[in-house]
């Protein structure tokens, strides 16, 4: 039980009558954006390391009109406002962006409409601004319509919870969804009982821990209180943290986790005990107001209540080192024992024994027969260099490159399956599937599925040259395969292809907008031109 942690008292500018505004954390710093109460367009900064507020006077540029219930994210060096209602109640869509750097406010070009939106999330993933308030994703599953939720983002996949239904009742459903191929998951089976009182709370994230603040029923007491609550995502299972006595009888209107970079120093140098006596620890920060009597309006974000998490037992686990140190070691001569050598290079790969025996079963083998390439000390592959290089690395590190070009993913699935290496095959088709299938890949991906019988891959990509056969047919890969001499690999896939179409499909052409698409369904319109699609009537 902590029983030392105390809040502190602000200084600086006073922040009277300030609700619901934007924060936007910036390393040791707390940005924070007009919000309502009187209604403000003024931009503050907390340093959370001298605990005072100051007002951030912009060099240039128009500040966006006042507002609160809007969001505001950090992208590379600016802060990205959006939405919001103003004094009028009236919900704003622009899109104003403030450079830390500059310390000037401007309007970038944005293309496309989005409807205004108030009390919604907004996250950046890869250069990409997301927001929810009602998600249509894939089929079969959306998330929802709400509002006043949390989006907490853990590596790619976006966690979503709580907030309002459209009929304004306070919900506590869990969904995620991944940023990459956009696939919603309701989370269903939650073990450990959450009550909201109100759907506004606050939620971050640690590790694969998702922790969320905010108002809770006591239900031994029937009372309204303060709570964290923490879940592991794999487990998920509600855990609730004991910080009761240091909250008191306080409002708290704000919460976040604020981690200060580890000190770095060489390998055998003693720490600074002045920089590395714990401070680097994730802080959990609480802001709010400490009085007993808050006349109206008061001050909402006065008090500072910061917590070591690590005295709860939340560590923050630094990601592993592993596969970067073991890629490190791929291809350096330094203690290489072993070279191998792609067909049609002149460069060789250095490698280490021991890891390819233990990584490459048929590699074990051969060097365990005495065979001449294991007297030697290098084996020659018939794959080219992009190929064997790719293959190697996934034996370093269990990895595979999604930004790899297709083909030679389509080979390394190949080799995989010649080899007998059920991981790498998996994840080269997944990896295709998922990044590369479009009109003018699908049937060099077709191809490979069929020659390493990777029959998932092989389902959907000719499924996908069905859907699009009108842009397909005119492709080079669709008139080689066609071409191509009996007994040659193509042959053999354009002959499971023939098998593949049902003995009911027709060829249909449908005049009106010609489709394109880039791998993930995006189409141009406005076009004239026909497009013959194969239909299986149903």
């Amino acid at each position: 039980m902590i029983k030392f942690a105390k809040p502190c008292r602000t200084t600086g500018q006073n922040l009277v009558g300030l609700w619901r505004p934007s924060f936007t954390r910036v390393d040791q710093k707390l940005y924070l954006y007009g919000g309502g109460g009187h209604v403000t367009n003024d931009l503050h900064v907390l340093d959370l390391e001298t605990m005072n507020w100051d007002c951030v006077h912009a060099k240039d540029g128009v500040p966006p009109t006042k507002r609160y219930g809007h969001t505001a994210v950090l992208w590379k060096d600016m802060i990205i406002i959006f939405g919001g209602a103003n004094e009028d109640l009236q919900y704003r869509d622009d899109v104003i962006a403030f450079s830390l750097t500059s310390r000037t406010w401007f309007r970038p070009e944005i293309r496309g409409e989005v409807p205004a939106r108030y009390l919604h999330s907004a996250t950046v993933y890869k250069n990409r601004m997301f927001m929810v308030e009602t998600l249509m994703g894939p089929e079969p599953y959306t998330v929802p319509a709400r509002y006043n939720h949390s989006a907490s983002l853990i590596g790619s996949k976006l966690w979503i919870y709580a907030g309002k239904d459209e009929e304004g009742q306070t919900v506590s459903d869990l969904h995620s969804i991944d940023l990459i191929t956009l696939k919603v998951i309701p989370h269903s089976g939650i073990t450990g009982k959450v009550v909201l009182l109100k759907s506004q709370h606050f939620s971050e994230s640690i590790g694969n821990h998702l922790v969320v603040f905010g108002k809770y029923l006591n239900e031994a007491t029937y009372t309204s209180l303060f709570g964290l609550w923490i879940m592991d995502l794999e487990q998920l299972e509600w855990r609730k943290l004991d910080i009761d006595h240091c909250l008191g009888d306080s409002v708290w209107n704000y919460f976040t986790i604020v981690s200060k970079k580890p000190q770095l120093r060489r390998a055998g140098e003693a720490p600074d005990p002045d920089l590395d006596d714990g401070n680097a620890a994730p802080k959990l920060v609480f802001l709010g107001n400490t009085e007993k009597d808050r006349p109206q309006p008061y001050d909402h974000f006065r008090d500072v209540l910061s917590i070591n998490a690590e005295y709860l037992g939340i560590f923050q686990i630094p990601p592993s080192t592993l596969q970067s140190h073991m890629g490190m070691m791929l291809d350096n001569e330094e203690f290489s024992d072993f070279t191998i050598n792609p067909k049609g290079s002149s460069r060789v790969i250095h490698v280490h024994r021991m890891v390819l025996s233990t990584r490459w079963p048929h590699f074990r083998n051969m060097h365990a027969s005495g065979m001449i390439e294991s007297t030697r000390r290098s084996i020659d592959l018939p794959e080219p260099y992009p190929v064997v290089y790719a293959f190697l690395t996934f034996l370093y590190t269990d990895k595979v490159n999604p930004e790899l070009d297709y083909y030679v993913v389509c080979d390394v699935m190949i080799m995989a399956n010649i080899y007998l290496l059920e991981r790498l095959k998996k994840l080269c088709a997944s990896i295709l599937h998922q990044y590369h299938l479009q009109v003018d890949t699908c049937v060099r991906i077709f191809q490979a599925a069929c020659v390493s019988q990777e029959y998932g891959l092989k389902k959907l990509s000719q499924e996908y040259i069905f859907r699009h056969c009108g842009a397909v047919m005119k492709t080079e890969d669709w008139m080689l395969m066609w071409t191509q001499g009996e007994g040659t690999s193509e042959r053999t896939a354009l002959e499971e292809f023939i098998d593949g179409i049902p003995e009911d499909a027709s060829l249909e052409v449908t005049r009106g907008s010609r489709r394109s698409t880039d791998g993930y369904g995006a189409a141009y319109e406005n076009s004239s031109s026909v497009e013959p699609s194969l239909r299986k009537d149903l």
